[in-house]
């Protein structure tokens, strides 16, 4: 009997811990602090100087559970705080930041929490998307203290086992290193447009790799059912000969936001494998260009290829990636081979 009592005990005890982040629950090693620890409070002053800085590379924006559905298809996003008030219709880090740059340190987490975030599914600002969260819900933080990684998500303080770091390093070396099935273009510079801005931007590229026989454009050709609420979702940039569902991303100045591209690539096969209408009306797209492609046939086996421009072109290693982006980027490639697809990593050239 006692020990009986003693196993009831410890599943309350297991029962009772709070959730890991949503990008850290695959990980087996993660231990959850104490905001009143000695690291955790470390680690938060640590934090507090990084928000007054919107180009930290330990700082990224991660998607609230809440949110988790609705995001791929989201059109537009509010942020406010008292009578100050960010309208964007692609939420960015500098967004949230600039709510707490002018507080002092020791304020700027506080006064990130009361920043209200809502995403809507029209660009009129008419249709919310989702519940309404708060600034520190979308904050994700890598922080290193010596030997030590803690990584700060939903309000919480993480710190993952130095064994789960080099199963990833592993993992993601072999990724890296494996076969490519697909050859990208370089993203050359072009002439600057009228406000400065490099001509050759996402869309010119997603043309230039769709040129190719057997490539087919699939940029802004978003599914559009009643799940999304007015909104729509899109499956890739190109789908590749080979039944390759290719996502395109420039991160020229920082890795940070890649944890969105490896996201919607899940997202992406999660729905084309649950949704019937989102499945139909994509492979309709797919036989409207091209009849014969070998995806109507053959809609068990697909690949998903992140293809990523890095600043000059270099190369991607492990570390060459933002540290969450390395978690989620695992993170994915395990979902994805779960529901029977590979995955492959191009680095897009200068």
């Amino acid at each position: 009997m006692d020990q009986f009592l003693s196993d009831l005990q410890a599943i309350e005890d297991v029962c009772a811990r709070p959730d890991p982040l949503p990008q850290l629950r695959f990980v087996n090693r993660v231990h959850t602090l104490d905001s009143r620890s000695q690291k955790a409070v470390q680690a938060q002053a640590i934090l507090e100087k990084h928000l007054a800085d919107p180009d930290s590379p330990r700082l990224t924006i991660g998607i609230p559970d809440s949110c988790q559905e609705s995001y791929s298809s989201a059109q537009a996003f509010r942020a406010s705080r008292g009578t100050r008030t960010i309208e964007t219709n692609d939420l960015e880090l500098h967004h949230l930041l600039r709510f707490v740059q002018d507080k002092p340190e020791g304020e700027r987490l506080k006064a990130l929490g009361d920043v209200r975030v809502t995403m809507f599914s029209d660009d009129d600002f008419l249709t919310p998307a989702s519940v309404t969260t708060n600034g520190k819900e979308w904050l994700i933080a890598d922080i290193t203290m010596g030997t030590d990684r803690l990584f700060y998500g939903n309000g919480k303080w993480f710190e993952v086992g130095a064994g789960f770091l080099e199963t990833l390093e592993e993992e993601l070396s072999a990724l890296f290193t494996q076969p490519q099935t697909v050859t990208l273009p370089r993203w050359t510079k072009g002439p600057l447009d009228s406000k400065g801005r490099d001509s050759h931007d996402e869309d010119w590229f997603n043309h230039q790799a769709a040129e190719p026989d057997g490539y087919l454009l699939f940029d802004k050709k978003d599914i559009v059912t009643g799940k999304f609420r007015g909104g729509g979702l899109e499956i890739c940039d190109v789908l590749g000969p080979e039944n390759q569902l290719i996502c395109i991303k420039k991160a020229p100045a920082s890795t940070a936001p890649l944890n969105h591209l490896f996201a919607q690539g899940v997202v992406a096969v999660e729905t084309l494998r649950s949704d019937l209408e989102v499945r139909t009306k994509f492979l309709d797209q797919v036989a409207a260009h091209t009849p014969d492609h070998r995806l109507l046939d053959d809609f068990g086996t697909l690949r998903v290829v992140f293809g990523i421009l890095l600043k000059d072109g270099q190369d991607i290693r492990v570390d060459s990636l933002f540290a969450f982006a390395q978690v989620s980027l695992l993170q994915a490639v395990r979902r994805l081979r779960a529901m029977n697809a590979e995955v492959e990593v191009v680095a897009i050239r200068r």
